[in-house]
């Protein structure tokens, strides 16, 4: 079932695809932004509302155990062999703890047909990472109630580092290089034994961008598509009003005077490399703008 509402005046920026980097901004249906429905299993609920993705999923159809199941992949097959690369997402279920060992309430894994697994399985207050194959599982507590930015970082066969809020949670040497050996990104919404409901804010991924590089999606010029991914690591808010002059080149509304970002996702945006995104930084991005379309 699906129901869509979506709030007046919202920047509607369902997909952005540019060079090196895919963003679903969950202001549009998975499946209309290019991921492949895997299984939308019984009669799971789903809705767009003010740039969440939201789905609702209970027990039925046969179970307990199972239930509704909402999920979707994408091939990264043109991302294979990329040195260093990241994927990133927002995410905010209310579903127990001891739905995990269902793989559920919601889930997100990055593998293929390699040995290389990074299996994310998210509760209300506790997340399971399963990371590769053979090495030990992880149990992280996290704080019920409010959304999480989870973040993860692979430097090929060298380096793969977890993030939970700008935090690191864990890194270390993978069993090999990923994306590799025909790659996919899942994730979904579940249920095992209890409803629950599960929103997504965004899933990004691609090339790592270079610190201090003003350009996001890693395509070569500093344009429209960086800025709104700019404003997003800003903490000082950006005029609404401005946000597209005549121009075509962003404006900054100065009113604001707190600086800050969340880190690692934001050090591109980190021209003066102190760790935040403030006024200083945005006047660099300013002088390197290229314009609307690069």
């Amino acid at each position: 079932m699906r129901i869509q509402f979506i709030a007046p005046g919202l920047l509607l920026i369902a997909t952005t695809v540019r060079s090196d980097v895919f963003s679903y901004e969950s202001t549009s249906f998975p499946e209309d932004a290019g991921w492949e429905v895997v299984s939308q299993f019984c009669d799971p609920e789903t809705w767009l509302l003010d740039g969440w993705y939201f789905q609702l999923v209970a027990p039925g159809c046969g179970g307990p155990p199972g239930g509704d199941q909402d999920e979707y992949t994408r091939s990264i097959e043109e991302y294979e062999g990329t040195p260093e690369f990241f994927i990133e997402w927002r995410v905010s279920t209310d579903g127990d703890a001891s739905e995990i060992n269902g793989s559920a309430p919601a889930v997100l894994a990055a593998g293929g047909h390699g040995a290389v697994l990074y299996h994310f399985t998210i509760a209300r207050d506790q997340v399971r990472f399963l990371r590769d194959t053979l090495l030990p599982i992880l149990w992280i507590d996290i704080e019920p109630g409010i959304p999480h930015t989870y973040r993860l970082e692979l430097y090929g066969e060298e380096l793969y580092v977890w993030y939970i809020d700008g935090q690191v949670v864990d890194a270390g040497v993978p069993e090999g290089a990923y994306p590799s050996s025909t790659p996919s990104i899942s994730w979904r919404a579940k249920s095992w034994y209890l409803p629950s409901t599960t929103r997504w804010d965004y899933i990004r991924y691609g090339t790592i961008p270079q610190p201090g590089s003003g350009d996001f999606d890693s395509d070569g010029d500093v344009d429209l598509t960086d800025y709104y991914f700019f404003h997003d690591c800003l903490t000082g808010p950006l005029s609404t009003d401005n946000a597209e002059p005549a121009t075509g080149e962003p404006q900054l509304d100065t009113g604001s005077g707190s600086a800050g970002a969340s880190f690692p996702g934001c050090t591109w945006a980190d021209f003066d490399a102190d760790r935040d995104v403030d006024f200083h930084d945005f006047g660099a991005f300013q002088a390197a703008f290229t314009g609307p379309d690069g």
